[in-house]
């Protein structure tokens, strides 16, 4: 498929997931953030063989309420953030990537919710609320997977965010005697994928908290760029 046809496939699932997940969860301006939605045709030099994890979002656009606007926005915002020295864009640009293309952008939960002045998922107090953003994220996320099919997943989202990646995406870290030999498993480790066997998967810390890491950051980007470039 070209890309231009494998985004009409991406818009296609993201209507009824834009409505109906903030059908759930509700729709009140400054309660959630608007989850993140991925584009192919518009951004620049995409490369579709790795798709990047973050954690989630952060209160963004949460005032757009049309979803063609939306992608087109978070287009912009992934080819803006690409000259941004913050760390997570420093490794997504720098330490892993290269002039060949901009990796698939993508976050483990889709959306954040406003629990209690806490917008991390990880603080949400909602226990309903919370299984219904993990829950449809994890329901797109897979079927985004199926049609960008990537080559490599990482995740840069830390071991807090293990379980994401285990109860909802059926996950299982699998034994790598070449990560053992540089890191813990909190540090590095390696996911097969429920329904991705095929796909590498690899988890490591936020780059945030990466960065003050020293040598073992080193050691931890130059095995993942082997394993993206070999």
């Amino acid at each position: 498929m070209t890309l231009q046809e494998k985004q009409n496939k991406l818009n296609e699932i993201y209507k009824p997931f834009f409505n109906n997940v903030k059908d759930k969860v509700g729709d009140d301006i400054g309660q959630y953030g608007n989850p993140l939605l991925i584009d192919l045709a518009k951004t620049n030099n995409i490369n579709t063989d790795v798709m990047i994890f973050g954690q989630e979002t952060n209160t963004w656009y949460n005032g757009i309420k049309n979803i063609d606007e939306l992608i087109e926005i978070y287009s912009k915002f992934l080819n803006d953030n690409l000259r941004s020295n913050t760390p997570f864009w420093q490794c997504f640009r720098k330490w892993l990537g290269d002039e060949n293309g901009v990796y698939v952008w993508n976050n483990l939960s889709k959306m954040d919710y406003n629990s209690n002045g806490n917008r991390s998922i990880l603080g949400c107090s909602n226990k309903k609320i919370l299984e219904e953003i993990l829950k449809g994220s994890a329901e797109i996320i897979k079927k985004e997977i199926e049609i960008i099919e990537p080559k490599i997943i990482i995740f840069l989202s830390g071991p807090s965010y293990d379980f994401i990646i285990e109860d909802y995406l059926g996950g299982k870290k699998k034994d790598n005697l070449e990560i053992t030999e540089i890191a813990e498993e909190n540090q590095l480790c390696e996911f097969e994928l429920k329904g991705f066997e095929n796909i590498k998967s690899f988890r490591t810390y936020h780059p945030r908290y990466l960065n003050t890491q020293g040598d073992l950051k080193n050691k931890i980007v130059e095995f993942l760029r082997a394993k993206i470039y070999k």
